[in-house]
């Protein structure tokens, strides 16, 4: 059990800090990390564009994707690194904080969390924020 991660791009990312976003969000979620598994599959623009449009019939280029598993093995997370880069500085974000944020929301996916309405985006929106701060307050990420 634990958190496994596929790096298939080229930039240089926090992996470890990564896998342990994913740990404590399942923790912060009371899900016992150690009973479950799910993959950080990390890619450049064109894969997960490829993935966008094969499993959601979508011909763009996203951030984040989950795709579903069962209980123990909750599913994987695919991210755009190349994604996350562009689209931090939007924000005001490193690339930690900006990959950070996307783990969380992967696995708030993983967990049944969905964003398809302007409520359930609200209350993920809100339940990230809420997960970031908690880890900015016990250090495993830095404030801005």
């Amino acid at each position: 059990m634990g958190v496994s991660i596929l790096d298939q791009q080229k930039i240089k990312v926090p992996k470890r800090l990564m896998g342990r976003v994913a740990r404590e969000t399942l923790g912060y979620m009371g899900k016992d990390p150690r009973k479950r598994s799910l993959t950080l599959v990390l890619v450049d623009n064109d894969t997960i564009k490829g993935y966008n449009h094969k499993f959601r019939g979508e011909d763009t280029c996203t951030d984040v994707l989950a795709f579903l598993g069962d209980d123990e093995y909750l599913g994987d997370i695919i991210i755009s690194v190349e994604r996350a880069k562009e689209q931090a500085p939007c924000y005001g974000f490193t690339l930690e904080r900006e990959l950070a944020l996307l783990v969380i929301h992967g696995v708030l996916h993983l967990l049944g969390y969905r964003d398809y309405s302007p409520l359930e985006a609200k209350e993920m929106e809100e339940l990230q924020t809420m997960i970031l701060r908690d880890l900015e307050t016990r250090g495993f990420i830095s404030p801005l």
